[in-house]
């Protein structure tokens, strides 16, 4: 292969360069093509398909998200790590004995005595462990023992024989005790000494805290000559009670993993809350800027009611008569976050379901804030056993479609949705399975390790609550991004193809202005000629038969030119040449000055104009009638060798008859094409008059017989209106 290394970038600028020029080719041709040029060839298509479907692709950098993602992962990865290397030093407590659950005696305000009707017994039970207290609606009372014996050391006893003063810092606690979630509250007694507690549940009060509880196991309670016992001590309104993990070890190790419990389950809990009250805010706010796209709306209302849901669920402290109405605030706003989500991932992949469908999602999905105040605690456990199991064919034909939705299109941000929304449903279970125990809990022997933090009753819906929600949001703007894009193209061709109306248009415009151009013109010369011939023509004609005849004196002669003169102008010039006064006066005139010309003893002109009822035509109609006059007689001047020429006007109620009659050879004279004195005829004469009778709304008749021509125009008269006598002037 000639040419190194360095020709390559040149040969890739080169090939690239060509890719242009043929995309630009290709889209010539197709130019040329749509205005009926010809089209490119198959394989001109073929190529310029190929660069345009095949651009160059570059690597991308990562983005932001992407970075942000990385970057929060490594921090957790790096807490959870630094947290397994105390890990080891804790050891868990694998039963508790003596355990007893009690109804509170109701004269126990309090709950502090255990002194109430005996629900349930048992000699040892093993950590983790949920116990029911099926059918039993008052408060009730746990009490259980913990031997600790097998986890202390002599050193972590105090011996004033060996330590001395009890006040020296050798005297600290060495070994605390860590319930790894204190749910229902909980005081913690060592051999009869409180140690520490949360506050629990009374008759008035209901209490649940989802935290860790430390209890340090001070040195001077603990005992070398008898056994050491922590009892420990719950009360709870709920139909059941959850013994978490205990753990027992080093105080500082001990500390130190539960806060790390209480940073997964208590601050990204509060983060997770705040996140999603913030976005949702956000999304709803952008939902009201702008209706026309529902999605947002969607994922702000889901993001609220998902803040909601998780602060029902930890809420904390509450009077017991609220607990009936903050459970059924509960159920509701879990149903409605469940058609939310379901409405949103079908409405992704463009499959919103049908209207039978929504009503049956809607329904399920507040089927238990529907039953809860009615059937109350007898069904409680049932709702919070089986209710979920209802909503799952729902959200797995929601999963589903978008599981086939990937796997048709290849859609990244789709799959992106999969996976968080998979995540989020696993986590959903595992806290499901915290609350109900569907799946037994091992139990812990051994050290503590994380791995323990998926099967001890610690709620992480949570951790998948921003992560789910930032790739909705991502997968809507992504493919808001998308339908933005298509509208730019297409507006990209919809201004392609305006810019090409336009020019089609303004060449359209111009031919059009040209041809009303060229029609003007033709208008105009018609005018001046049918002007020249029907009104200048018949006047030079009879100057000329005066002249010729020489009937003329020369002032007359003047006078009749000038009037000529005067007429060219007015053609030219076009100027407002409207008669008003009576088609009478107006023919009588002419007559007068016709018959001063033409009279001669071989030529008479003769007229008969009645003035009975006088007549006004209206506009130019008295100027076509009088151009109409003028050419018959003209046209008896040149061609019909008369020597006399009667104008006859009568008028009806219904009709205006003008006659001009002469009594020229017509017929013999109409086989010659050349007339003595004044040319050939080009029979524009008679169009003219047929076409200015059709203007005016009349009849034209012309005949020709052995004793001369006859011309008839017939004017259609409007009836007299009331109150105008029959003397009384018409229009």
């Amino acid at each position: 292969m000639r040419g190194g290394p360095a020709e390559v970038p040149a040969q890739r600028r080169r090939r690239h360069a060509s890719g242009r020029t043929m995309k630009q080719n290709f889209d010539t041709d197709t130019d040329i093509a749509g205005e009926g040029g010809t089209s490119e060839t198959p394989a001109q298509a073929r190529v310029a398909s190929a660069v345009i479907t095949h651009p160059r692709r570059h690597a991308r950098p990562l983005s932001h998200s992407a970075l942000l993602a990385l970057l929060v992962t490594l921090m957790l990865l790096s807490v959870l790590w630094a947290a397994a290397g105390h890990a080891g030093l804790a050891t868990s407590i694998p039963e508790v004995r003596n355990y007893q659950m009690r109804e509170v005696a109701p004269d126990d305000v309090e709950a502090r005595r255990m002194s109430g009707v005996l629900i349930d017994a048992h000699e040892r039970l093993p950590l983790p462990t949920l116990v029911r207290a099926d059918h039993h609606e008052a408060l009730h009372n746990v009490h259980f023992e913990i031997d600790i014996d097998p986890y202390l050391e002599p050193a972590d006893i105090f011996d004033p024989a060996r330590e001395g003063d009890p006040l020296l810092p050798s005297s600290r606690p060495a070994k605390s005790l860590l319930i790894t979630q204190a749910i229902n509250g909980a005081d913690l007694y060592l051999n009869g000494v409180w140690l520490d507690g949360y506050a629990r549940s009374t008759t008035s009060a209901r209490f649940m805290w989802f935290r860790p509880l430390v209890a340090a196991l001070p040195r001077k309670l603990l005992r070398r000559d008898r056994r050491n016992i922590v009892t420990v001590e719950m009360t709870s309104w709920e139909p059941f009670f959850t013994l978490a993990p205990i753990y027992i070890g080093q105080a500082a190790q001990i500390a130190y993993i539960a806060e790390t419990i209480d940073f997964i389950g208590g601050s990204l809990t509060d983060a997770s809350k705040a996140f999603c009250l913030l976005a949702g805010l956000f999304m709803v706010g952008v939902w009201l800027a702008n209706r026309a796209d529902p999605a947002f709306g969607l994922i702000g209302m889901a993001s609220l009611t998902w803040a909601m849901v998780y602060t029902l669920s930890l809420w904390v402290y509450m009077p017991a008569s609220w607990r009936t109405f903050w459970l059924w605030s509960f159920y509701l706003c879990a149903g409605a976050l469940n058609v939310m989500l379901v409405q949103f991932i079908l409405r992704y992949v463009d499959r919103p379901p049908s209207r039978r469908a929504t009503i049956a999602l809607v329904g399920v999905s507040a089927g238990a804030a529907m039953i809860w105040p009615f059937a109350g605690k007898l069904v409680e456990w049932n709702l919070d056993m089986l209710w979920i199991w209802v909503l799952v064919p729902f959200q797995a034909w929601a999963v589903i479609g978008l599981a086939l939705h990937v796997k048709r299109t290849r859609d990244a941000a789709g799959l992106l949705l999969l996976i968080a929304v998979l995540a989020a449903g696993l986590l959903i279970l595992h806290d499901y399975n915290v609350l109900m125990r569907i799946v037994e809990w091992p139990v812990h022997t051994g050290s503590w390790s994380l791995l323990q933090l998926f099967t001890a009753p610690v709620y992480l819906t949570h951790l998948a609550l921003p992560p789910l929600l930032i790739v909705m949001a991502r997968v809507h703007l992504s493919k808001y991004r998308v339908s933005v894009e298509h509208v730019r193209q297409a507006n990209i061709i919809l201004a392609e193809s305006l810019r090409r109306r336009e020019m089609e248009l303004a060449v359209s415009y111009d031919r059009q202005r040209d041809l009303e151009r060229r029609e003007a013109a033709q208008e105009e010369r018609e005018r001046i000629y049918t002007e020249l011939h029907d009104g200048i023509g018949s006047r030079l004609v009879a100057t000329i038969f005066s002249v010729r005849e020489g009937v003329t004196e020369r002032q007359q002669l003047e006078r009749n030119l000038l009037d000529v003169l005067q007429g060219v102008r007015n053609v030219i010039n076009e100027t407002d040449s409207t008669e008003h006064r009576e088609i009478q006066s107006i023919l009588f005139d002419y007559c007068l000055n016709l018959d001063s010309l033409l009279s001669a003893p071989d030529f008479q002109v003769e007229y008969d104009i009645e003035d009975g009822r006088e007549c006004v035509l209206l506009g130019e109609l008295s100027k076509e009638v009088l151009r109409i006059v003028e050419e018959s007689v003209a046209n008896t001047l040149k061609y019909a060798r008369a020597s006399q020429v009667r104008i006859t006007l009568h008028q009806s109620d219904t009709e205006l008859v003008l006659i001009v009659k002469d009594n020229g050879d017509s017929i013999a004279n109409a086989t010659s094409a050349v007339r003595p004195f004044f040319g050939a005829s080009t029979g524009h004469g008679l169009a003219n008059m047929r076409q200015r009778t059709l203007r005016m709304g009349g009849t034209y008749h012309f005949e020709r017989g052995a004793r001369g021509a006859t011309t008839t125009l017939t004017l259609p008269l409007a009836r007299r209106p009331s109150g105008v006598n029959s003397n009384g002037a018409r229009s």
